[in-house]
């Protein structure tokens, strides 16, 4: 680990609780640590303030499904009580987990999204972005002292709406958690084949994913004939408000904006565009393509204003 921290520093960042750890521990520590999606200066760089949502979201329905099983409790008290405790998201936590931090990106203050892959339209998002946080911290808490979440469908509700998530398996995957004590086992396995999919797709490398994938196998929750529809590729941070389309519309037209909106949304959650909305974003495309064929110059300088643009946003 490069950073040598003071027993101050560590009590700080532990929760008043003044901790020396030895040589051996620093070593543990960044092993932990190198494992972890939220890494700093690392792979969240690679993360959009999109992907952050999303995840978090993802982590909260992996932890509401193990909860299900008594068996599995002891660990989701434990992953909940590390991230409970430091409710306003106000600093980076290299020893909290991976959904302390995402929150942390999604609410933090300015450098919290600087770390991201495009702090420009991180900070943009931000602005209009208002996650219920009380609730989730009081789902947390819940969770981490073993007690039953109260009004957890409100709260997922709540973060699906303000975090704009609109895929429509993770709306299944909430519905159904909600009533789950009513679901046969095959719509149960279902569920959570769904959840395994996104979870090996987006959470790859977090520090949820072991755990989760072994809940899976011991509890036999994986079916073998169902399609995997997730993408893997991090979700680019596209803005469709009306002041965007009011300077679309110099792009496709005036008749074009309403279709354009559509396909905007739809390049955004990684759904396919139907010929129409294509059609109307097209002018757009042109655009671009008689720059590549009037050659390199002008692709660069279309790269340079490109540039110049995201530092002014």
């Amino acid at each position: 680990m490069a950073e040598k921290y003071t027993a101050a520093e560590w009590a700080a960042m532990e929760g008043g609780h003044e901790v020396i750890p030895s040589e051996e521990s620093f070593s543990f520590l960044k092993d932990l640590h190198e494992s972890r999606m939220t890494k700093d200066n690392g792979p969240s760089q690679k993360l959009t303030y999109t992907d952050c949502i999303e995840r978090a979201y993802l982590i909260l329905l992996a932890l509401e499904t193990m909860r299900q099983f008594e068996d599995f409790q002891p660990y989701v008290q434990r992953y909940t009580k590390k991230t409970a405790g430091f409710e306003l998201y106000k600093y980076y936590r290299i020893m909290g987990t991976d959904l302390y931090n995402f929150i942390y990106f999604v609410v933090g203050n300015d450098s919290a999204q600087n770390k991201l892959k495009d702090p420009a339209a991180a900070k943009a998002l931000k602005a209009k972005t208002r996650l219920p946080v009380p609730a989730i911290n009081r789902y947390i808490n819940s969770l981490a002292t073993g007690s039953e979440p109260t009004l957890a469908s409100k709260m997922f509700i709540d973060f699906e709406t303000a975090g704009k998530i609109t895929n429509a398996d993770y709306k299944a995957i909430r519905r159904n958690l909600a009533t789950w004590d009513r679901l046969t086992k095959a719509e149960r396995r279902l569920l959570a084949t769904r959840l395994i999919f996104a979870v090996r797709a987006k959470l790859r490398n977090s520090d949820i994913i072991e755990d989760f994938e072994k809940f899976a196998a011991v509890k036999d929750l994986e079916k073998t004939n169902v399609t995997d529809p997730e993408p893997t590729i991090s979700r680019p941070d596209i803005s469709s408000t009306p002041g965007d389309l009011a300077l679309y519309r110099y792009l496709v037209g005036n008749k074009n904006l309403a279709l354009t909106k559509k396909f905007l949304e739809a390049a955004k959650d990684g759904k396919a565009a139907s010929a129409s909305m294509v059609q109307a974003y097209l002018p757009a495309i042109e655009m671009i393509d008689t720059l590549v064929q009037a050659g390199p110059a002008y692709v660069q300088q279309l790269r340079a204003l490109h540039s110049r643009a995201k530092k002014r946003q």
